[in-house]
């Protein structure tokens, strides 16, 4: 009788399982941090740009706006549905772009963090200038934040 691996036996398939399912968590935490990364990367565009954020919102919300008016939304609800939806633009416009870049550089560094993840070390590079720009915006607001505050 021959001592040959059978996929019958548990341990061939916790064997199995136990490295596969490592290997599947770390994939995923890549792409969590890679879309964190990406995300801190847009963030600080617009952090530079303005002008650029105020027209992707515009346009995300026309296209919205255009859905509901095809007839999506229910007929005694699209006043409301329209306020809502300005109301949520000018919130998204109006957020601080710095923070929410250093947010997000700070979620792909260390929410999304395995030790060979090269976004979460991109991320953990550029999360001290994110927290000075923050700082920075802050102070040019007039706005005193402790550390402890930022953190």
């Amino acid at each position: 009788m021959s001592r040959t691996l059978s996929l019958k036996r548990p341990a061939a398939w916790i064997a199995l399982a136990v490295p596969a399912f490592f290997l599947l968590a770390a994939g995923d935490l890549a792409l969590r941090s890679r879309g964190a990364l990406l995300r801190a990367e847009r963030e600080e565009a617009w952090r530079d740009n303005p002008a650029a954020k105020a027209s992707y919102f515009e346009a995300r919300f026309a296209r919205e706006t255009a859905g509901e008016k095809a007839g999506k939304a229910a007929p005694g609800t699209a006043p409301r549905e329209t306020v809502l939806n300005e109301t949520e633009k000018e919130f998204l416009i109006s957020e601080s772009s710095a923070k929410m870049a250093y947010i997000w550089y700070k979620t792909a560094a260390e929410d999304f963090y395995f030790p060979m993840n090269p976004w979460a070390a991109k991320a953990r590079a550029r999360l001290p200038a994110a927290l000075a720009a923050w700082r920075a915006e802050l102070a040019g607001k007039g706005v005193k934040a402790e550390d402890w505050m930022l953190k």
